[in-house]
Protein backbone atom coordinates (compact mmCIF):
# COMPACT_ATOMS: atom_id res chain seq x y z
CA UNK A 1 0.00 0.00 0.00
CA UNK A 2 1.25 3.46 -0.86
CA UNK A 3 0.29 6.27 2.32
CA UNK A 4 0.19 9.71 1.51
CA UNK A 5 2.44 11.97 3.95
CA UNK A 6 0.63 14.03 6.21
CA UNK A 7 0.88 17.48 5.48
CA UNK A 8 3.88 19.41 7.82
CA UNK A 9 0.87 21.82 9.70
CA UNK A 10 -1.50 18.66 10.27
CA UNK A 11 0.83 17.11 12.39
CA UNK A 12 1.51 20.45 15.35
CA UNK A 13 -2.27 20.24 15.57
CA UNK A 14 -2.69 16.45 16.47
CA UNK A 15 0.40 16.92 18.72
CA UNK A 16 -1.56 19.76 20.18
CA UNK A 17 -5.10 18.18 20.65
CA UNK A 18 -3.73 15.08 21.91
CA UNK A 19 -1.66 16.96 24.87
CA UNK A 20 -4.80 18.87 25.75
CA UNK A 21 -7.07 15.89 25.72
CA UNK A 22 -4.14 14.24 27.76
CA UNK A 23 -4.54 17.40 30.26
CA UNK A 24 -8.08 17.47 30.73
CA UNK A 25 -8.48 13.50 31.28
CA UNK A 26 -5.90 14.31 34.19
CA UNK A 27 -7.70 17.01 35.85
CA UNK A 28 -11.02 15.34 35.15
CA UNK A 29 -9.68 11.97 36.82
CA UNK A 30 -8.22 14.14 40.06
CA UNK A 31 -10.90 16.52 40.16
CA UNK A 32 -13.70 13.98 40.43
CA UNK A 33 -12.97 10.56 39.18
CA UNK A 34 -16.61 8.93 40.12
CA UNK A 35 -18.56 10.72 37.76
CA UNK A 36 -15.75 10.39 35.07
CA UNK A 37 -14.88 6.75 35.25
CA UNK A 38 -17.54 4.77 37.62
CA UNK A 39 -19.38 1.98 34.96
CA UNK A 40 -23.19 2.46 36.30
CA UNK A 41 -24.84 3.79 39.58
CA UNK A 42 -23.85 1.81 42.63
CA UNK A 43 -26.77 -0.66 44.45
CA UNK A 44 -28.91 0.51 46.54
CA UNK A 45 -27.06 -1.83 49.36
CA UNK A 46 -23.94 0.53 48.86
CA UNK A 47 -25.44 3.51 47.84
CA UNK A 48 -23.79 5.65 50.70
CA UNK A 49 -20.20 4.74 49.68
CA UNK A 50 -18.85 8.44 47.88
CA UNK A 51 -15.59 6.92 46.59
CA UNK A 52 -14.60 4.66 44.46
CA UNK A 53 -11.32 3.97 46.92
CA UNK A 54 -13.64 3.11 49.89
CA UNK A 55 -13.88 -0.37 47.40
CA UNK A 56 -11.33 0.41 44.70
CA UNK A 57 -7.12 0.00 44.67
CA UNK A 58 -5.54 2.39 42.42
CA UNK A 59 -5.22 0.21 38.88
CA UNK A 60 -6.55 -2.65 40.33
CA UNK A 61 -10.09 -2.67 40.60
CA UNK A 62 -12.34 -3.75 44.02
CA UNK A 63 -10.35 -5.59 46.59
CA UNK A 64 -11.63 -8.16 48.89
CA UNK A 65 -9.42 -6.14 51.94
CA UNK A 66 -11.60 -3.34 51.19
CA UNK A 67 -15.01 -5.33 51.39
CA UNK A 68 -14.20 -6.72 54.51
CA UNK A 69 -13.55 -3.40 56.48
CA UNK A 70 -17.52 -2.95 56.12
CA UNK A 71 -18.39 -6.96 55.61
CA UNK A 72 -16.18 -8.02 58.52
CA UNK A 73 -16.78 -12.47 59.83
CA UNK A 74 -18.43 -10.78 63.09
CA UNK A 75 -20.83 -8.65 61.18
CA UNK A 76 -21.93 -11.66 59.19
CA UNK A 77 -22.10 -14.20 62.34
CA UNK A 78 -23.85 -10.96 63.70
CA UNK A 79 -26.35 -9.68 61.21
CA UNK A 80 -27.03 -12.69 58.80
CA UNK A 81 -29.35 -15.41 59.24
CA UNK A 82 -27.06 -19.15 60.62
CA UNK A 83 -26.95 -20.36 57.08
CA UNK A 84 -25.63 -16.76 55.32
CA UNK A 85 -23.42 -16.54 58.40
CA UNK A 86 -21.77 -20.08 57.95
CA UNK A 87 -21.59 -19.48 53.89
CA UNK A 88 -19.64 -16.47 54.20
CA UNK A 89 -17.27 -17.62 57.46
CA UNK A 90 -16.60 -20.82 54.83
CA UNK A 91 -15.82 -18.41 52.15
CA UNK A 92 -13.27 -16.37 53.96
CA UNK A 93 -11.83 -19.19 55.49
CA UNK A 94 -11.79 -20.51 52.08
CA UNK A 95 -9.87 -17.02 51.23
CA UNK A 96 -12.36 -16.53 48.34
CA UNK A 97 -12.60 -13.06 46.78
CA UNK A 98 -15.86 -11.35 47.26
CA UNK A 99 -15.62 -10.89 43.46
CA UNK A 100 -16.22 -14.17 42.82
CA UNK A 101 -19.83 -14.16 43.70
CA UNK A 102 -20.26 -10.26 44.32
CA UNK A 103 -20.73 -7.63 41.73
CA UNK A 104 -21.51 -4.02 41.32
CA UNK A 105 -22.55 -1.31 39.32
CA UNK A 106 -25.23 -2.20 37.72
CA UNK A 107 -27.60 0.17 39.46
CA UNK A 108 -30.31 0.59 42.49
CA UNK A 109 -32.37 -2.04 41.83
CA UNK A 110 -30.13 -4.46 40.75
CA UNK A 111 -28.81 -7.35 42.77
CA UNK A 112 -25.51 -7.49 43.96
CA UNK A 113 -24.56 -11.39 43.26
CA UNK A 114 -23.21 -12.72 40.36
CA UNK A 115 -25.36 -15.24 40.12
CA UNK A 116 -28.38 -13.03 40.33
CA UNK A 117 -27.24 -11.93 36.78
CA UNK A 118 -28.81 -15.39 35.34
CA UNK A 119 -31.56 -15.03 37.53
CA UNK A 120 -34.50 -13.49 35.59
CA UNK A 121 -36.57 -12.40 38.23
CA UNK A 122 -33.96 -10.75 40.43
CA UNK A 123 -34.34 -7.21 38.85
CA UNK A 124 -37.87 -7.08 39.37
CA UNK A 125 -38.86 -8.98 43.16
CA UNK A 126 -37.89 -6.67 45.65
CA UNK A 127 -39.81 -4.10 44.31
CA UNK A 128 -42.68 -6.71 43.06
CA UNK A 129 -42.86 -8.48 47.26
CA UNK A 130 -41.62 -5.14 49.18
CA UNK A 131 -38.72 -7.10 50.26
CA UNK A 132 -35.36 -6.29 50.43
CA UNK A 133 -33.59 -9.63 50.47
CA UNK A 134 -32.95 -12.76 49.00
CA UNK A 135 -33.64 -14.16 52.06
CA UNK A 136 -37.21 -13.11 52.61
CA UNK A 137 -38.50 -15.77 50.13
CA UNK A 138 -34.91 -18.61 49.72
CA UNK A 139 -32.78 -20.48 52.10
CA UNK A 140 -29.02 -20.27 51.52
CA UNK A 141 -27.40 -23.48 52.07
CA UNK A 142 -24.00 -23.13 53.62
CA UNK A 143 -22.14 -25.62 50.54
CA UNK A 144 -20.71 -22.79 48.20
CA UNK A 145 -22.42 -23.13 44.88
CA UNK A 146 -25.35 -24.95 45.98
CA UNK A 147 -28.93 -23.86 44.77
CA UNK A 148 -31.38 -22.00 47.33
CA UNK A 149 -34.58 -23.38 48.56
CA UNK A 150 -37.95 -21.33 48.13
CA UNK A 151 -39.59 -20.49 51.96
CA UNK A 152 -43.04 -21.41 51.96
CA UNK A 153 -44.34 -18.36 53.73
CA UNK A 154 -47.01 -15.39 52.91
CA UNK A 155 -44.58 -13.13 50.20
CA UNK A 156 -43.55 -16.67 48.40
CA UNK A 157 -47.30 -17.97 48.25
CA UNK A 158 -48.48 -14.34 47.30
CA UNK A 159 -46.44 -14.39 44.25
CA UNK A 160 -46.57 -18.05 43.38
CA UNK A 161 -50.37 -17.23 43.05
CA UNK A 162 -50.08 -14.25 40.96
CA UNK A 163 -50.38 -14.35 37.39
CA UNK A 164 -52.64 -17.14 37.23
CA UNK A 165 -49.65 -19.37 38.68
CA UNK A 166 -47.42 -18.41 36.22
CA UNK A 167 -45.01 -17.08 39.09
CA UNK A 168 -44.67 -20.96 40.16
CA UNK A 169 -41.63 -22.55 40.71
CA UNK A 170 -39.54 -23.33 37.97
CA UNK A 171 -42.51 -21.30 35.75
CA UNK A 172 -40.47 -17.85 36.27
CA UNK A 173 -38.04 -18.90 33.28
CA UNK A 174 -38.00 -15.15 30.74
CA UNK A 175 -40.38 -12.27 33.12
CA UNK A 176 -39.87 -10.03 30.19
CA UNK A 177 -42.60 -12.59 28.15
CA UNK A 178 -45.41 -11.49 30.54
CA UNK A 179 -43.63 -7.89 32.11
CA UNK A 180 -42.10 -4.98 30.41
CA UNK A 181 -39.27 -2.71 31.14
Amino acid sequence: MHYLPLPPAVVPVVTIATIVLVILLAWASWQDPESLWAPGDLSRYHANIARCMSCHEAFRGPVTAKCIQCHSEAGFSGSSNAPAAVFHEEIMRLQHTCLSCHTEHRGAMAQITSSAAKNPHGEFVFTATGTRSCLACHVFEPTFGAQPTVIDNDIVRRVMAKGGGAHRHGHMVNCLQCHAR
